[in-house]
Formats: C-alpha cells, sequence, structure tokens
C-alpha cells in the first residue's frame, strides 16, 4: 500500500463524521417530539444521556481511527525506505511509479540469485583444496591427511594396507586426453573391485599414480587385490590395442599403527620399483614380519557371546565442549571390550567382528540399555549422551520395535540421549534409512551424525533430516591450523550446515592450535584428548574451561 493511497482513506473517516452527526441529529430531534407529545421530560433527558454516550464513543472511534491511520502510514514511509535501501545494495534501477509488490518481486529474484551464486562458490571452495578435478577424486594432500588419521588413531581399525598404483600409456605420441581418459577408466575399475570396503580412500598421488588406502583387509586379501586390479586394469577398454605392453604396476604394503607417513609411502614405492622390475603388468608387496595373533570367527562369536552375558563391556564418557556458551554439549559413550584373557579391546577391532558374526544388533542394545541406565542413576543436570548405533541395527524390524518399547515403558529417556550414526552409513543406506530416522527423531532422540567429512561432495541428507548435530572426522581436525586446504573445506561444511540449522563439533581435537582455528572457522563444539580422557563415568554439570 503506497502512501497516497492510504491518505485516501481520510474520506472515509470524514463520511464515518457526518453519518454519526445525522445519527446524532436524528435522536435530538425524537427526543424533542416525545417531550413535545408527552409534556415530560424523561424522554428528553433519556435522549440527551444515550446521545452523549455515543458521541463519546464515537469520538473514541474516531481518534482510534486517526492513530491507526498515522500508524500505518509511519510503517509504510519505513517499509518504503527499506525497499529503496534494499535495490541501492542490490543495485536494482529504483521507480517509484511501480507497485511494491512488482519492487519485491524483482527484489526476491535478485537475492535469490545471490544465493545461488553464494552457494556455488561455496561448493567450489570446499572443495577446491582437496579434489582432483580432472578425475574427481582426492588429491596428495586430502590423501595424506587422511593417512595421517588412520596411522594414529586409535578409534580406527590398527592395520590395513596401502596400493600406489602406476598407470603409464604405453603408446606413442598420445594425447594428454587419451591418456586421461585411460587414468578415468582405472579409476572406476578400483572403485568396483573396492566397493566391498567400506575405509577406502583414493586419491591421485602424483601425474600417472593413484595411491589407494584399506583399512581392515588381511595380508591374504590385500595380495589377491592387488593381483586383480593389475588383471582387470590392464584389460579395460582404452588399453586394447596394447595388451602385450607392460603399462601397469602396483606395490602395497601392509600398515599397521604408529607408522608414519613417510615411512609407509616409502616402503610402498619401494614395492613399486620391484613390480617393475618384474616386468609385465604386476605387482608386488611386502608384508610385516610381525603382526597381532589372528583370532577365528569362533573365537570371537564365543567371546562376545560370554561378554554380553557376563556384562563385560565398559562404558566410558568423552564430553563435547562448546566454546561459545562455556559449557558441555553432551558426552559420546565409548565401548570397550572385556576379554577373558583381560585385554582391553577396542570398538574398531571388535565391532566389525561381531557384525560379521551376527551380534551387533545386540551389542547395540546392551550399550544404549546400559547408558541409559547410568544416566538415570545422575542427577537430572547430567550432561545427555550420545550413543554410536550401526545403522543395521537401525534397519532391523526387532531392533526397532525393541527402542519403540522401552521408550513407551519409561526405560528409556529420549531427552537423555543422543543416537550417532556415521555418515558413511548414512549416505549408503539412506533411501532406507530415512523414514527410521524419522521415526526415531519423532520419540525424541537427537540425531548425530559422525565422522564427517571424508567424502567430498555435499552430503545430500542435510535438507531432509532434523539433525542436531554434525561431528567432523577426526583427520580433517588433524594440524588444520597448518593447511589452508582443510581450512576452506570445513568452512565450506560449517556453512553448508549452519544454513539448515545443524551445529558443526570438531573431533579430535589434540592440540591447542587447531582448537583455536577451528573456533575461528566457526564450529559449535570440540572434542579430544585436548579437553578430557574418556571419563569412566558420565559428567554432571555445566562448567567447561
Amino acid at each position: 500500500m503506497s502512501l497516497a493511497r492510504l491518505f485516501k482513506q481520510k474520506t472515509y473517516s470524514s463520511w464515518l463524521i457526518i453519518l454519526a452527526c445525522c445519527f446524532i441529529f436524528a435522536n435530538v430531534l425524537f427526543g424533542l417530539a416525545i417531550v413535545l407529545r408527552s409534556s415530560s421530560l424523561a424522554g428528553w433527558q433519556l435522549s440527551l444521556l444515550f446521545n452523549a454516550s455515543l458521541l463519546m464513543f464515537l469520538a473514541g472511534l474516531f481518534y482510534g481511527v486517526q492513530w491507526h491511520r498515522r500508524s500505518l502510514a509511519t510503517t509504510v514511509l519505513k517499509v518504503d525506505h527499506a525497499i529503496k535501501r534494499l535495490e541501492e545494495r542490490l543495485e536494482l534501477t529504483q521507480r517509484v511509479d511501480l507497485m511494491p509488490d512488482i519492487r519485491l518481486e524483482k527484489i526476491n529474484d535478485r537475492l535469490l540469485s545471490y544465493i545461488r551464486r553464494d552457494h556455488e562458490v561455496r561448493h567450489l571452495v570446499r572443495v577446491q583444496g582437496l579434489i582432483d578435478h580432472e578425475l574427481a577424486i582426492g588429491n596428495r594432500i586430502f590423501f595424506e591427511s587422511k593417512l595421517q588419521h588412520f596411522l594414529s588413531d586409535a578409534s580406527e581399525e590398527g592395520s590395513g594396507a596401502l596400493f600406489i598404483i602406476e598407470v603409464s600409456h604405453p603408446g606413442h605420441s598420445i594425447s594428454q586426453v587419451k591418456q586421461l581418459a585411460c587414468l578415468k577408466a582405472c579409476v572406476e575399475v578400483i572403485n568396483s573391485y573396492c566397493e566391498p570396503y567400506q575405509d577406502r580412500i583414493l586419491a591421485r598421488l602424483s601425474e600417472n599414480d593413484l595411491v589407494l588406502l584399506l583399512s581392515g583387509i588381511s595380508e591374504k586379501d590385500m595380495a589377491n587385490l592387488a593381483d586383480t586390479l593389475v588383471v582387470a586394469m590392464g584389460r579395460a577398454n582404452c588399453f586394447a590395442n596394447y595388451l602385450s605392453s607392460d603399462f601397469v604396476h602396483i606395490g602395497y604394503v601392509a600398515y599397521q599403527r604408529d607408522q608414519t607417513t613417510y615411512q609407509l609411502l616409502s616402503e610402498a614405492d619401494m614395492a613399486l620399483r620391484t613390480a617393475q622390475l618384474y616386468g609385465h603388468n604386476s605387482a608386488f608387496g611386502f608384508e610385516p614380519e610381525k603382526k597381532p595373533a589372528a583370532k577365528g570367527s569362533v573365537w570371537w562369536r564365543s567371546e562376545i557371546t560370554k561378554a554380553l552375558a557376563q556384562h563385560r563391556f565398559s562404558l566410558s564418557f568423552q564430553p563435547v565442549f562448546s566454546w561459545q556458551d562455556q559449557e558441555l554439549l553432551q558426552q559420546e559413550v565409548l565401548v570397550r571390550l572385556q576379554s577373558t584373557e583381560g585385554e582391553n579391546i577396542p570398538a574398531a577391532i571388535f565391532l566389525p567382528m561381531a557384525y560379521s558374526c551376527g551380534l551387533t544388533l545386540q551389542i547395540d542394545q546392551h550399550v544404549l540399555l546400559r547408558a541409559a541406565k547410568l544416566g538415570s542413576l545422575e542427577s537430572r543436570s547430567a550432561i545427555r549422551c550420545s550413543v554410536n548405533i550401526n545403522a543395521h541395527s537401525l534397519l532391523s524390524k526387532d531392533w526397532q520395535q525393541w527402542l519403540e518399547q522401552l521408550v513407551v515403558a519409561g526405560q528409556l529417556d529420549p531427552s537423555q540421549l543422543a543416537l550417532e550414526l556415521t555418515e558413511h552409513h548414512l549416505i549408503r543406506y539412506y533411501v532406507k534409512l530415512k523414514p527410521v530416522l524419522d521415526k526415531i527423531i519423532n520419540l525424541g532422540f537427537a540425531l548425530v551424525v559422525d565422522q564427517v567429512g571424508l567424502t567430498i561432495d555435499i552430503p545430500p541428507y542435510a535438507d531432509d533430516l532434523a539433525i542436531e548435530s554434525a561431528k567432523l572426522h577426526p583427520s580433517v581436525v588433524r594440524n588444520i591450523d597448518q593447511h589452508l586446504e582443510q581450512q576452506l573445506f570445513v568452512r565450506g561444511l560449517i556453512s553448508h550446515f549452519a544454513e539448515r540449522g545443524i551445529r558443526v563439533i570438531g573431533t579430535g581435537v589434540e592440540l591447542a592450535a587447531e582448537w583455536q582455528t577451528l573456533q575461528k572457522l566457526g564450529v559449535a563444539g570440540g572434542q579430544g584428548f585436548y579437553f578430557s580422557q574418556p571419563l569412566p563415568q558420565i559428567v554432571s554439570g555445566t562448567v567447561a574451561e
């Protein structure tokens, strides 16, 4: 509504006054007629009293309308001024002859254009420093940060394999386009054969070298996979005219935790050089002289079953700190298996074995129920616990019914518990998990996504799920103060999640410099040895330094 149109309402106020005066005059005449006819003042007094009341009411109504009209005029002036300022900021041509709704529509179109452009820029910034754009996989910086994490973080499986894959096109005077096409074909082959391995990192190490990291693979499977990849890549369509040539070599080495990145890459490079000496499309690998004693599936099934019956799963609690509010946000429940041999086995080792034995569902029920019972023993001021749940448990109908029954029975208090799910599983099983997670959220549980940042693409779940928190993978946090690429990557993630009301938490924080950098980037909180070791009991209170 323009200011000119607003003041046209004055006509309606004038008509209101005229009608009121006519009504009062008619009432006065009516009262006078009653007096003249009955020679009594009662009717005249009643008419005067009625008209006086009506006059006071109409006067109040008139001034109320006038005040509202002036207030509305002031509001219109402010809105018009705001529209002009928006048009100036957005560099739109100001035309006062246009209706306000048309002007606002133009402003909306320009804002939508800027938002789309901002999203595109953020996506480019996010992936620019960590992706090889020609092959659409990670680059060397991306790979080395992930390798450092797997070699140092006790929460990951303690062993695995590293493969360096060299692809040199056998033809002469081959264009770079043709060479790139062959590398892309090799990437497709590697991804297809490594799909069963959940924890895998594939990146471009140099111009013609690819590097592959597989966590938890056995020595036997490592050697078989290397031989299989050599054969499969040698038969790729782009090499169809060079089947008798020597163009693919793989060097691989088994790794164990606490090795250095330099040592492991050096060993793999040495294995690659040995494979080149062997000649035609070959693979060669080094195996460590010492390995932890292997235990079969029968031992694991027996050990985990007994541990469940004897309550030999120990829980510890690691707090998550907020730097803005100086308080504890939540505490993650960490699980260890106390074996019959007196060894404390971390979850990264026994959970894969539990999954292969079909015991994951029982472990998740056991841990969640124990965490809930421990929380109920504490005061209501106890900080909420977050419990890691396997995606296969969430997809189980029996587990879903068990969870609902315990909530209805009051054995689980959803307000005191958050369920954590790894981003890898969430993306992989998203179509099946989406309706299940919606039901769990409706029950009152908070949803936390763990290990965020291992994938380069923007996650698809943030727009559809009511996620409370997203936890950065420790490899993204490691030495982030020294790597601008990682900072850009994390800034893009935080911006993406912040627009959807999801707070981002840095995990695996070990150094003050890492935490200071994360604060500047805008994380909501942090978790790691820099703040606290895992504690043997639930944390109460709201104090954090």
